[in-house]
């Protein structure tokens, strides 16, 4: 733990806490100006990227210039930092261009599809062309097995 103050957690910090790496007890995280503290995680800087930490919800007021981390998770290897930075650079790419992938393969699908609708009435028409020829060459065989077995009897 890097301070001894007596500060309470819960309470305005003393600027020996602004950054503090103690351990966190579980309960309510109030920051310097008195507020409550959302619980957030480092994605924009490397040596601190996938740790947790509670900090001001005032930090972009510059008037009142808070600036209190309370880290949740310990430091990380540089192993795991290198890990997670990797993970994540790789996970913005693809949210980047998911979008773009995504209209294209809609608008390819759409076009493999009316390919496939033409192919198969092409299919449908030529599958009919033969079942009428079929049909024909059936009529004639019945015809002619009917007309030998009349011109047997006769």
């Amino acid at each position: 733990m890097a301070s001894s103050s007596t500060s309470s957690p819960r309470g305005p910090q003393s600027k020996e806490y602004s950054s503090a790496e103690r351990e966190y007890d579980g309960e309510e995280v109030l920051c310097n100006c008195g507020d409550k503290c959302p619980m957030w995680t480092a994605w924009k800087n490397t040596e601190y990227i996938g740790r947790r930490f509670f900090g001001c919800p005032n930090y972009k007021i510059k008037t009142k210039k808070c600036q209190f981390i309370l880290w949740v998770d310990g430091i990380l290897s540089e192993r795991a930092t290198s890990l997670i930075y990797q993970l994540k650079t790789e996970n913005d790419k693809l949210r980047h261009s998911s979008g773009s992938i995504e209209n294209v393969s809609v608008e390819k699908l759409k076009f493999e599809m009316e390919e496939m609708k033409k192919e198969m009435s092409m299919m449908v028409e030529t599958y009919e062309r033969r079942n009428k020829k079929l049909f024909r060459w059936m009529v004639i065989a019945w015809i002619i097995c009917v007309s030998l077995i009349i011109g047997s009897y006769v």
